[in-house]
């Protein structure tokens, strides 16, 4: 498969299973008792087929981690963060329908 279907098959996928996260949140510095202002930037695939999971992390990086449900199938994790998840964004930005409001988020974050 080439890069451009890849993104495209991924846009569309990432539709589907995908969730961005983008969010500002306060944190404490315990050793000087002050607190700042974080950025949380995630893209994050869950579902239950490992192996489209694993693919998704042999083509855009990443790890698959399992979690496992009591009741349900084990379901597999694909997650990039920050500037990973801001190149990711950028290429299928323009392939994504339900996610791309989503997807504009990371990029407005970058400058984009």
């Amino acid at each position: 498969m080439d890069k451009l279907n890849k993104l495209v098959y991924f846009a569309g996928l990432f539709d589907g299973e995908g969730n961005v996260n983008v969010a500002q949140y306060w944190k404490l510095n315990k050793k000087m008792g002050k607190k700042y202002l974080c950025w949380r930037i995630a893209m994050e695939i869950a579902m239950t087929d490992k192996a489209t999971v694993k693919w998704c992390c042999d083509t855009f990086g990443g790890n698959l981690k399992e979690k496992p449900r009591k009741e349900h199938k084990m379901q597999y994790r694909w997650r990039r963060v920050f500037r990973d998840a801001y190149k990711i964004a950028k290429d299928i930005h323009p392939f994504a329908k339900t996610k791309k409001k989503d997807l504009e988020k990371i990029l407005k974050h970058y400058g984009n």
